[in-house]
């Protein structure tokens, strides 16, 4: 709520006044005058009806206390600030004295339009009714030239005037004969305008000023709505969060229940309406039009169910959003708005039908009868949804009771109001969450996938990709829903990487497979002896459970659904249904005389004295409801003008939950202060970050892009920058070093440009190939036999080998044979046992003398050999290109060169079906890039480097920017395979643009998105049991990962520069074990922390320090490294002793980059940045270095960790910058054991597991694993 509800009328007000229930109050009617001679009229029989038309009567606005409140006269209220113009209160004597004057506050600076409000207000037109009727309800919306939406709820009473009435200011006599007063029912409107859609709530307090106004007469009826207006100002809206407010109004207890999530609407309707009036076919074939965008008008002759239906449609629309003109309720003067030629969505009186049917290209949608109609043009049929969405989505919803009257009839009747009221509004919160359920679904199911078409890097949408894997009957709805403004607003959001609705849904169906499958394995254990080569632990964990009942199979399979459940409940957060209740705040009793400025304060000091009763009774791990309260108590103290408090209460947003702080509040709040003011906020110690951070701090605001555009192919010749764009925008090639070297096979030397028809075919082709991969279906019962996590990426045609009849498949591990005749696989060869490809001469097997492919495999005395015929040459070459994929990744560790390899096979695919001026298999063969490489690379990885090496982690894809790996943190765990994943060991990964990845280090796999942490570089991470991770960022904040929920939502802002280096320390105090922790910045801050508050305990400046870049805790001492000296502290600060190195003869710097401390051997260790040597101290001698250790062709050195009986000190090297080194000492005989050399650039990042592995980030966003000795 901290940015989207303050945005909705598009002013900037500052505390309640954004948050406030009511906006304004008006009252619509006839003037005194124009009545005067509407009865006059009457009176001599030439009355008009149609002559009457509606004014705003008044207007009641905040604030309502205050010196401006009785400035009533032109000159005064002229010469007011805009802000106090916002909200003056317009007596009526006064509007009817002089209307042009009035005329110039009607477009107030809300984003509100008052002209044609009247009109809205009395869509029927404005009549005098001949005989008393009953009061009615109906609903606005209203939407400025921005898009902005408020939202009004209007009253219609008829009130009896006397004629008499209408001159009493004034001598002259009545002119009618008539012994009693003449008496006349005059209708008025109230119109309650709010920012926030609680169309029920608002009918509610209207309902109870109708009480009031029943009995009051016409002096005291100004008064009276007056007065409901200023109580309703004092209402504050709940934040998304749980907790919903609460107030009394007359008879009724009014509940005001907060948005779902921050990126959610208010939602105080049942959005079960439409299902009462429409069948499910009807309003799936509504939401279809509104989907593709067609002019769409609403038919009732109930005005109130006009809105309630299409706000209904427009939440069924959640999270995709209706952009275009909305006006649900069109009065009699505003019927030609339909002839508008753009999109719209709108609703008329049932009586303006056939008028209305004349207009062309129009969806006519009839909410009495249920019925849908469209104006005469061929473009108008409904197309069809994707079947499974549509039977999908028709299940659900006929398994709804909409109608709650029949579900409930057999219930006995509440004889108690507030218990009946409470009861009807859970029961439609109940319903509301099942429907935005299958509403979210059904969206999903029609989105399915989106992202896999996207290409982030380039901001471009591969239409056609996402065309064709869609069900060719839903091709029309897909290529209208393409076109339109919803699903390029969806497009931007996935491009920025917004996380909402869908987003979530995405993950939970990413989890509900992936439990799916987990269960399908534990519940098929007793089959593992027919699928061969598992992995060894789960292999051993499956002969374990086969000796094992069936009842302690069922009881380990229910107690797996149990653990993944409460997984997915966590990890799905809002998605998930296992929510819990809303708490309740309630507010105080409005004051007495809500005009009153002494009345008006007690009852903010009682509501912020209640609020804070509330942040005491609740938990400090429910940090949503804590959030709530605190941004509830600081917008209600800047209503008080308590500006410094309030900064304190949103201050403390940021370490519970930063979603919810409103940074434009507190930047205005901040803006608007006097100098005085300013300096008691940065003379307030909580307050002096939140200043520097919100009015000095500019590198952590990224600017989202809106640019997405959809990929085309290319018209004109292209050169190789131009064809590299294009190549990687359709997603063939994504390295640039891959796109020059096709451009420069395709272009074949010669050439400088590949023509436009030469791209179409390769793409053509290359699309083919890619459907043909992923319709390739296997026979169950071979499926069941394949290895773990096998995919097949090729199939030839029927063909003879040496084995059989059969077809060759290829997957990313093996070859293997597919038997014709029997639904069975025979292996040919893995492919790490592959010695070698090749064509062979005639056999005896192939009467016809054909040449065929012979494949010998490692321990095996006859090769096999297969009559591909036409495909022969096309198969030596993957299956060539496929083993030298696996040679590499096996002398790399890498298994990167397998994707590489089968992103090569499948544009080899391509290119040889391609018909170019060369033939394609000699094209298609130079595109064997790594069997190529395997031919010309020499002993790249030295012998040493190779036996310590283990494996290698890409972070990021092959389609994203390469980022520094600046951190690592391994946190341990069980490995047991059977346990929940979220015991399992951890390694959480930061990159220099602020992404944080979590791996399950047992299966080295990354299960959960990124987590992103501000936008700088992050500096340091340490891991708070196994709940937290906090990291230090170069935006001089300390972000807190929440490691179950997998979400970073809090931040500590207590650092003035970038945070450097944080260590925690377990202390014993009253026999308890406490946790604390330190951090520092680069300026010299230290700051101690109590983890468990999130506050600060104490702290503590250095003098004159620029670089504090890391720090230690040793014997009861802070070490910190601090430019050319390691400092020894006390706990406060004070500097005990220094340590520095002698300078060097040839003046190179001494500047210390890192340092540890090996406790059980008392020594110091400290490495330069630009000096290739270890230095050694004892503890208790800090005068010189006992010795110092050379690292040979180093050329810098950045980090260092203590490993065993090891020190891994990890760097760059000399020889080549693309290369880092790591360099192992042995920390007993201070002699050097190994030099490893890492590929990927200088070595940013060392962290240990367990001192089994260490772990090292690279330059180009991958951690290498190295094994130790």
């Amino acid at each position: 709520m901290s940015e989207g509800s303050e945005q909705v009328a598009g002013d900037a007000e500052v505390g309640l006044r954004s948050h406030r229930l009511l906006e304004m109050c008006l009252i619509i009617g006839i003037s005194p005058k124009n009545l005067r001679r509407v009865i006059q009229d009457m009176h001599s029989s030439f009355f008009d009806a149609a002559d009457i038309t509606p004014e705003v009567l008044s207007i009641h606005a905040p604030p309502f206390t205050g010196p401006q409140t009785n400035v009533h006269t032109d000159s005064q209220s002229s010469s007011h600030k805009q802000e106090e113009i916002m909200g003056p209160t317009f007596a009526s004597a006064q509007l009817f004295g002089n209307m042009e004057n009035f005329k110039e506050h009607l477009n107030v600076s809300r984003g509100i339009e008052l002209c044609g409000l009247p009109e809205l207000c009395f869509p029927d037109g404005f009549k005098l009714p001949v005989e008393e009727q009953e009061e009615s309800f109906h609903f606005l919306v209203l939407t400025d030239i921005l898009g902005n939406r408020q939202q009004g709820v209007v009253l219609h009473i008829n009130r009896e005037i006397k004629e008499s009435d209408l001159y009493q200011s004034e001598s002259t006599e009545l002119t009618t004969d008539c012994s009693e007063p003449f008496k006349v029912l005059v209708p008025f409107g109230i119109c309650i305008i709010t920012k926030f859609p609680y169309y029920t709530v608002l009918k509610d307090c209207l309902s109870c000023l109708l009480l009031d106004l029943q009995s009051c007469g016409e002096r005291e009826f100004e008064m009276k709505v007056k007065e409901f207006a200023a109580q309703l100002a004092l209402v504050p809206c709940p934040p998304p969060g749980s907790i919903q407010l609460c107030f009394e109004l007359g008879p009724l207890s009014i509940v005001l229940s907060p948005p779902e999530d921050i990126d959610s609407p208010v939602i105080d309707i049942g959005l079960h309406i439409p299902f009462l009036c429409f069948k499910s076919e009807t309003v799936l074939q509504i939401l279809t039009y509104i989907l593709t965008e067609r002019r769409l008008v609403f038919f009732s002759t109930n005005w109130p169910l006009l809105t309630l239906v299409t706000e209904c449609f427009i939440h069924y629309l959640y999270p995709l959003q209706w952009r275009h003109p909305y006006i649900p309720v069109l009065g009699n003067q505003m019927l030609d708005l339909v002839m508008a030629p753009t999109v719209f969505l709108m609703g008329c009186h049932s009586r303006h039908f056939e008028t209305i049917n004349e207009v062309e290209e129009l969806v006519l949608v009839d909410v009495d009868n249920g019925t849908v109609l469209t104006t005469q043009h061929k473009g108008l049929e409904t197309p069809h949804l994707p079947t499974a969405a549509v039977e999908e989505f028709l299940t659900s919803t006929q398994q709804l009771r909409a109608n709650t009257e029949l579900s409930s009839a057999h219930l006995a009747s509440h004889t108690n109001l507030a218990t009946a009221r409470e009861k009807k509004r859970d029961q439609r919160q109940q319903m509301n969450n099942k429907l935005r359920q299958i509403f979210l679904q059904l969206i999903g199911n029609l989105l399915r996938d989106v992202s896999k078409h996207l290409n982030l890097k380039h901001r471009v949408f591969n239409k056609k990709e996402f065309l064709d894997s869609r069900q060719p009957a839903a091709q029309p709805f897909y290529n209208s829903f393409l076109k339109t403004d919803l699903f390029h607003c969806f497009l931007k959001a996935r491009m920025n990487k917004k996380v909402d609705a869908f987003t979530r849904w995405e993950r939970s169906e990413s989890n509900r497979v992936n439990w799916e499958q987990t269960l399908n394995t534990c519940s098929s254990v007793n089959v593992s002896s027919t699928c061969p080569r598992k992995k060894k632990d789960q292999s051993l964990h499956c002969r374990q459970l086969s000796t094992t009942s069936a009842n302690d199979k069922a009881a380990c399979l229910e107690s797996l659904t149990h653990r993944n459940s409460l997984k997915m409940n966590k990890t799905l957060g809002r998605v998930s249904k296992g929510k819990a209740p809303l708490r309740t705040l309630y507010l105080p009793s409005f004051p007495c005389d809500p005009l009153d400025s002494l009345s008006v304060s007690l009852y903010y000091t009682k509501l912020v004295v209640q609020i804070s009763r509330t942040i005491d009774q609740t938990c400090i791990d429910d940090s949503e409801a804590l959030a709530v309260c605190f941004y509830l108590r600081g917008i209600v103290r800047l209503a008080q003008g308590q500006s410094l408090q309030a900064l304190l209460d949103f201050q403390n947003l940021e370490k519970i939950n930063m979603n919810f702080f409103p940074w434009d509040l507190v930047k205005h709040t901040l803006n608007s202060m006097t100098p005085e003011q300013l300096h008691a906020v940065q003379e307030t110690e909580e307050l002096k970050r939140l200043f520097f951070g919100t009015m000095q701090k500019h590198w952590d605001t990224l600017k989202q892009e809106e640019s997405v555009k959809n990929f085309e192919l290319p018209k004109m010749p292209l050169n190789k920058q131009d064809f590299g764009m294009h190549i990687q925008a359709a997603g063939i090639v994504n390295h640039p070093n891959n796109t020059d070297r096709l451009f420069d096979i395709l272009a074949g030397g010669q050439q400088k440009l590949i023509e436009p028809k030469m791209f179409d075919e390769l793409y053509s082709r290359w699309n083919e190939i890619k459907s043909e991969m992923d319709n390739i279906t296997l026979p169950p019962e071979v499926m069941q036999n394949l290895l773990e996590n096998e995919r097949i990426s090729k199939v030839s045609n029927p063909v003879k080998t040496s084995y059989g009849l059969g077809r060759v498949v290829l997957s990313q591990k093996r070859l293997f044979l597919l038997m014709e005749a029997h639904p069975y696989c025979k292996e040919i060869a893995l492919f790490r046992d592959i010695e070698e490809v090749e064509f062979c001469l005639p056999v005896s097997i192939f009467p016809l003398k054909i040449l065929a492919l012979k494949i010998k495999v490692r321990d095996k005395k006859e090769p096999f050999i297969a009559n591909l015929k036409s495909e022969r040459d096309l198969w030596k070459v993957i299956i060539r290109e496929m083993c030298a994929g696996k040679f590499l990744a096996d002398r790399h560790k890498d298994p990167q060169y397998i994707q590489q390899a089968l992103s090569n096979i499948q544009l080899i695919n391509a290119v040889a079906k391609c018909n170019f001026h060369q033939r394609p298999m000699v094209i298609a063969s130079k595109l064997a890039y790594l069997d190529h490489t395997v031919g010309e690379e020499s002993q790249a990885v030295p012998r040493m480097t190779s036996d310590a090496l283990k494996h290698t982690l890409h972070l990021t894809d092959s389609n994203s920017t390469p980022y520094v790996v600046d951190v690592l943190l391994y946190v341990p765990g069980n490995l047991d395979p059977c346990e929940s994943a979220e015991t399992h060991p951890k390694l959480w990964c930061g990159l220099s643009d602020g992404r944080v990845m979590m791996y399950n280090a047992a299966t080295w796999i990354m299960e959960q998105p990124p987590i992103q942490a501000g936008h700088s570089k992050l500096n340091c991470m340490i891991g708070i049991g196994y709940e937290q991770v906090w990291l230090g960022s170069e935006d001089s904040s300390i972000y807190i990962i929440d490691a179950l929920a997998m979400s970073c939502n809090k931040r500590l802002v207590g650092h003035r520069n970038q945070v450097s280096d944080m260590i925690q320390e377990e202390t014993q105090e009253n026999g308890d074990s406490i946790s604390q922790i330190y951090s520092c910045s680069l300026d010299g801050s230290i700051l101690l922390w109590d983890p468990e508050l999130m506050k600060i305990k104490s702290q503590f400046q250095l003098p004159q320090c620029w670089r504090l870049t890391s720090m230690l805790l040793h014997r009861d001492h802070i070490w910190c490294c601090v430019e050319y000296s390691l400092l020894v502290l006390a706990r406060d600060g004070t500097q005990i002793q220094e340590v520095t190195l002698t300078p060097s003869p040839e003046g190179s710097s001494n500047l210390m980059t890192d340092f540890l401390i090996i406790p059980q051997r008392d020594e110091l260790w400290v490495v330069c940045s630009q000096r290739a040597n270890v230095y050694i101290w004892k503890t208790d001698d800090l005068k010189d270095p006992i010795q110092t250790i050379p690292l040979p062709g180093c050329a810098n050195i950045s980090c260092m960790i203590h490993v065993k009986n090891q020190v891994w000190v990890g760097g760059g090297g000399t020889n080549n910058n693309s290369k880092g080194r790591i360099y192992i000492i042995n920390s007993e005989s201070h002699s050097l054991e190994k030099e490893l050399e890492a590929p990927c650039g200088g070595i940013g990042a060392l962290c240990s597991a367990e001192d089994r592995y260490v772990l090292s980030g690279t330059q180009d966003s991958k951690a290498i694993i190295w094994k130790v000795d």
